[in-house]
């Protein structure tokens, strides 16, 4: 078995009896440093997503972006990001992250137009003034199987007029958040109609070991994937590298962030929840092409209107989605 796995993907591994073929499969692959094509990938990258905490320790994935540059890394081991105030001011102030040094953080970046990941989980070794220096803890490539090619355009959006709670003044730049308990009609709009969303997740002790950190992953569908119940969602988990990053959290810590992006609004969706992994031999209606399914029982969810600047529309489906079905 590969240590760099924790004892929840072993386990999910173990069960499928894959564990032995996972280990030997992925030894060497996840690095305690990054090679230099994803030293190359992440510096030249407009946007890319965290996984960090909030104050009593939920997960939240949330994208963050800058000028160009704004990525750097000085060696191997470390990713520095020099993060616009309004970044900053959102992670701090609207969502109380903890980007505080010594804290864990996960990240995975994408390239749409060619369907390229990879993932970084890491320490923050520094934070000051709107500068992040991150130190590896693991790098590994994704495959791209459930991303659908996309356009990355920069969009000057509107600005919102409209009260809301929570007013964050940006330097030249107003958002406005508002949260609730409880799924709103334009947040479940905008899931229904989604095809992709990022899960942060959390090892139960955020410890020193590499193997003990946060974690944040893509995932992607048809429009739709993701059915809303009442104030739950489901959505079908599709065969993959088998590594159960983020399956394996959820089975030593229940708690993910969940965000969504409005390509139209730029508006930003956060939702905290408890999640539970069912078989296929659960009461859910089949989904062709799942393997399980991920319940979430939501706890929160946060509104931010027309903060992201960009606009990723799809010019190609991923293959792979298009063999999968739908809700019945």
């Amino acid at each position: 078995m590969n240590p760099a796995f924790h004892q929840g993907e072993i386990a999910l591994q173990k069960k499928l009896e894959i564990d032995r073929e996972i280990g030997e499969r992925t030894n060497g692959f996840i690095r305690s440093f990054m090679p230099e094509q994803h030293r190359q990938f992440f510096t030249s990258s407009p946007f890319t997503v965290f996984a960090l905490v909030d104050e009593k320790g939920h997960p939240v994935a949330t994208p963050v972006w800058g000028e160009g540059g704004f990525i750097e890394s000085p060696s191997a081991t470390q990713l520095r990001f020099s993060l616009p105030v309004e970044v900053w001011n959102m992670m701090q102030h609207s969502l109380n992250l903890d980007v505080t040094s010594g804290s864990k953080i996960g990240i995975v970046g994408i390239e749409y137009a060619t369907r390229r990941r990879n993932r970084l989980n890491g320490t923050i070794s520094h934070a000051t003034n709107e500068n992040l220096l991150v130190l590896v803890d693991q790098s590994f490539g994704n495959c791209p199987q459930y991303i659908h090619k996309r356009t990355t355009v920069k969009k000057q959006r509107a600005v919102q007029t409209a009260p809301m709670k929570n007013t964050v003044g940006a330097g030249d730049s107003t958002f406005f958040t508002s949260t609730s308990n409880e799924l709103t009609p334009s947040a479940r709009s905008l899931i229904s109609r989604a095809e992709t969303f990022f899960i942060a997740s959390r090892h139960k002790s955020l410890g020193h070991a590499a193997n003990e950190g946060l974690d944040v992953s893509h995932r992607g569908g048809k429009a739709g994937f993701v059915k809303v119940e009442g104030n739950s969602l489901i959505f079908p988990d599709f065969s993959g590298n088998k590594f159960f990053n983020t399956l394996g959290n959820i089975l030593l810590d229940p708690r993910v962030g969940l965000c969504f992006w409005d390509n139209e609004t730029g508006d930003l969706l956060f939702i905290k929840a408890k999640a539970s992994i069912e078989s296929l031999e659960s009461n859910i209606t089949a989904f062709e092409g799942a393997e399980r399914f991920v319940s979430l029982s939501v706890l929160s969810v946060t509104h931010i209107s027309g903060v992201y600047p960009y606009s990723h529309e799809i010019t190609d489906m991923s293959p792979y989605t298009l063999k999968t079905g739908d809700w019945k």
